[in-house]
């Protein structure tokens, strides 16, 4: 019998099978819920409707995926175990609530399907670890689902020439993601990163404010170097205009 909870490595990183099958359900159901959420039920056009949820599939489905593995591997490199599991209930809550407001005419899109649970202790070949995060990086933990919406959303901007109405949409939902994400209340990723550094939570939440709504402003390339000319001053502001603290003395 297979088990399903046993680790394995994907290079550097840790999983299990039952971490796979559960990023596996979130994505096709995502797949559902967006495809819904875009275009409404077409039982009119089966191949329609297929196509549909492969495009959500494809495009839509790795902004929250890759956003939650983002988390995963951050914090995997900080010492923590960190995995993705599934919520049942909100897979079940995902697919009624898509399904009953589908059929109204008004979808209505519920994407709490799961999320990285992050231990700073447990059990090891050579006894239990444990692992003490610091607020910079529970910060950054929290901070790298954000970017890496950002980053995809810079991606797409710069795909849309491929196919505007695709990429247009993928860059559209990694920027609410990300900026969704900013809000400082938790279990938000936005409460953490504020408490760890307001120009870090500023500037990515205005890079995401300017990724989804300057574009149709200023346009496409513009938006783009305003978000990269941000993304440089946090940079700049964090790593060389902070003000230098000195090492506490400490008696050994």
């Amino acid at each position: 019998m297979v088990d399903m909870h046993k680790d394995f490595n994907i290079g550097p990183y840790t999983f299990t099978l039952m971490e796979i099958r559960d990023l596996a359900i979130s994505a096709l159901v995502l797949g559902f819920v967006f495809s819904i959420a875009l275009r409404g039920f077409e039982f009119s056009d089966t191949g329609s409707a297929v196509f549909n949820y492969f495009i959500a599939l494809i495009i839509i489905s790795p902004a929250l995926i890759f956003h939650e593995l983002a988390h995963k591997f951050v914090a995997q490199k900080y010492g923590c175990r960190a995995n993705y599991v599934l919520w049942p209930t909100g897979v079940l809550l995902a697919v009624f609530i898509t399904v009953i407001t589908g059929l109204a005419g008004t979808p209505v899109i519920f994407a709490a399907l799961g999320a990285v649970m992050i231990s700073t202790s447990y059990p090891t070949r050579l006894g239990y670890k444990f692992v003490t995060l610091t607020s910079s990086e529970i910060g950054k933990i929290s901070a790298s689902g954000p970017i890496t919406n950002l980053v995809m959303a810079v991606g797409s901007y710069m795909l849309m020439p491929l196919h505007p109405t695709i990429f247009g949409i993928s860059a559209m939902i990694n920027a609410i993601i990300a900026l969704f994400n900013m809000i400082p209340f938790p279990p938000l990723d936005g409460s953490k990163i504020f408490g760890w550094s307001r120009i870090v939570w500023l500037g990515l939440l205005s890079t995401a404010g300017v990724l989804l709504w300057l574009p149709g402003i200023v346009g496409i390339l513009w938006s783009l170097v305003i978000a990269v000319v941000i993304i440089v001053a946090i940079f700049l502001l964090i790593n060389y205009f902070a003000p230098y603290k000195p090492p506490k003395a400490i008696n050994l």
